[in-house]
């Protein structure tokens, strides 16, 4: 009995739930491997990659050199260090990034590892299909597997099999150039995610205050913040070390656009109507840095970054288009979890009012 007395104590300390810091910050699991990762590239890149090319380029193009880059730009810009700010980079099925500033733990950025992929898998499909747009096999597997990402990834979060990245693939072909858009308007795209969630910890710091009747002016305040960032690193990074590229200057309203065919989809699909009483849709907040791009202070060549975006949009709205005519039709009945998407509605329903009680 006396045993059993002492042991309590522990036991009990160590079966209490976790709070919502734990949750979040050692939540999820990694599913990364990048010894498969470079098989892969080197199957279809071989002419252009050595495995040591490979290494090197992952060693210094990664989401942590990324990140003290982009905090670098915010003690030089605002003054701010953020020196305290932690990098977290889990699979926890979100294509979201988020900010966790509790303002007694250290506060971090999460970056999703199914971003991560997402992002990049999309921009790639992307891309093809805006330059082989008159290939009907290409089209093809292109608007399939963008529709596979906004289905079975973004609305369920369910990280791409190796099946998929397969398909992916063979799709492209060994296109190098597709490759190297998609890369650089992925880093310019991560750079701009980090830095907007470094905003909200700064704008907290400075003692920045949002009304509760507008609480979307601090996303966009974010935006602004993170985009300032972004311009600047490329303006100044130029040269042999280039971190960002001129042409991608557009990419995070690509990002907006991604998530603009996100809850499009679901809505075709499952009639869903986005709503986020914090967040302002994708379109308004794309607005909002083409104000900023526009500024004079900003100073680069922006040709080649107009031609991309511009034949980005025109799969954009032929994604759409497509989506919609086929729901219509009846021929993406297969592909519909509907029973499962009300389940998550209501969750989401339920876990938003309980978060209204509190």
């Amino acid at each position: 009995m006396g045993k059993e007395s002492n042991d309590r104590p522990f036991l009990e300390k160590f079966m209490l739930p976790p709070d919502d810091y734990e949750i979040f910050k050692f939540g999820g699991r990694s599913l990364k491997d990048e010894e498969r990762g470079i098989k892969t590239m080197l199957k279809y890149f071989s002419s252009y990659f050595s495995e040591e090319q490979l290494k090197e380029n992952m060693a210094k193009h990664n989401l942590q050199t990324m990140f003290d880059i982009v905090k670098r730009y915010f003690a030089k810009e605002y003054g701010y260090a953020g020196t305290e700010i932690e990098l977290s980079n889990l699979y926890q099925n979100t294509i979201n990034s988020y900010i966790y500033n509790d303002r007694v733990n250290p506060a971090f950025v999460h970056i999703d590892e199914l971003f991560e992929s997402t992002v990049m898998g999309f921009l790639l499909a992307m891309f093809k299909w805006s330059k082989d747009f008159d290939n009907l096999e290409t089209y093809g597997e292109c608007f399939t597997y963008v529709l596979f990402l906004m289905n079975d990834v973004c609305i369920f979060g369910e990280m791409q099999g190796e099946d998929a990245n397969q398909a992916l693939m063979d799709t492209i072909n060994g296109d190098f150039q597709i490759l190297q858009l998609a890369e650089d308007c992925y880093w310019t795209i991560v750079a701009f995610s980090l830095a907007h969630e470094i905003a909200h910890v700064y704008l907290a710091a400075i003692g920045r205050k949002y009304t509760e009747r507008h609480p979307e002016k601090e996303e966009y305040d974010a935006d602004m913040i993170a985009y300032h960032i972004v311009l600047k690193i490329i303006m100044e990074e130029k040269g042999a070390n280039t971190v960002l590229e001129e042409y991608t200057y557009l990419a995070p309203m690509i990002y907006m656009d991604f998530f603009d065919l996100y809850y499009y989809t679901d809505r075709v699909l499952y009639k869903t109507v986005f709503y986020d009483w914090q967040h302002p849709m994708p379109i308004k907040r794309k607005n909002r840095l083409f104000a900023v791009a526009d500024k004079d202070e900003y100073d680069f060549d922006t040709v080649d970054g107009n031609h991309l975006y511009s034949g980005f949009l025109d799969v954009y709205d032929e994604f759409k288009d497509q989506i919609l005519m086929k729901m219509e039709k009846g021929k993406l009945d297969k592909i519909l979890w509907t029973e499962r998407r009300e389940l998550m509605r209501r969750k989401t329903d339920n876990d938003q009012k309980r978060s209204d009680r509190i």
